[in-house]
């Protein structure tokens, strides 16, 4: 299929051919002028440019991305997860939002592959706690840099502003105890500095292990 682009309202499309009148707004013709100021239609339908196209299927793959990233962002609740694997999960998923998937298969593959190989637990810990460190570092730091461009602390606020999947977005998503659920307590740095991720690079249970199975096998495919 080929792009075609509406001089009318500039809106981008793919189609076998060309259509009579813009999916978006129904133009059929425009007006266009010459040199000479002589006023006449023209059809509103061409074919794209080159940079059009581009910038249409760059723009098509990222809202995919961003539409996987939040699928699997809600997806987290059809596994059992303790808090600590629950709150990794989300800032690895962070972490890989705007990586090839190709980046995320390896790191995805290296995790997995830790747990069946014959290394001993420590030093496969260790490989994976590096890359947990690096997911909440991340996390952190676009929290702050959320922070400082909106204005505002509290992660409720600042998600108010932010994109939906932003970090803000996923740290009021952190689970918390009954005693700050009760007092209506705002998730912060503390509770990100409290997630045990050593346990999770080490002991990760079952249902950890099957969310990052089924998020390799997502990506590998």
């Amino acid at each position: 299929m080929n792009y075609f682009t509406c001089d009318a309202c500039h809106y981008i499309f793919q189609s076998d051919s060309a259509s009579a009148a813009c999916p978006s707004c129904n133009a059929s013709s425009v007006i266009a002028h010459n040199s000479i100021g002589k006023k006449f239609k023209v059809p509103a339908i061409r074919l794209a440019t080159e940079m059009e196209a581009e910038q249409s299927r760059a723009a098509e793959t990222a809202e995919a991305t961003k539409r996987t990233y939040l699928e699997r962002v809600e997806g987290l609740s059809g596994y059992t997860l303790t808090n600590d694997e629950y709150h990794a999960a989300l800032m690895l998923l962070f972490y890989f939002k705007s990586s090839p998937e190709a980046f995320a298969s390896i790191h995805l593959e290296s995790l997995l592959n830790q747990r069946h190989s014959g290394d001993e637990s420590r030093k496969a810990g260790t490989l994976a706690m590096d890359l947990y460190s690096r997911a909440k570092k991340h996390f952190t730091s676009e929290l702050g840099k959320e922070r400082r461009e909106t204005g505002c602390n509290d992660a409720i606020d600042v998600a108010a502003y932010t994109d939906k999947g932003s970090a803000a977005g996923l740290l009021i998503r952190f689970r918390q105890g009954e005693l700050d659920q009760l007092l209506g307590k705002t998730p912060n740095l503390a509770d990100i500095r409290s997630v045990n991720l050593s346990q999770v690079a080490e002991k990760p249970g079952e249902d950890y292990l099957r969310f990052l199975m089924d998020w390799y096998h997502s990506v590998r495919n």
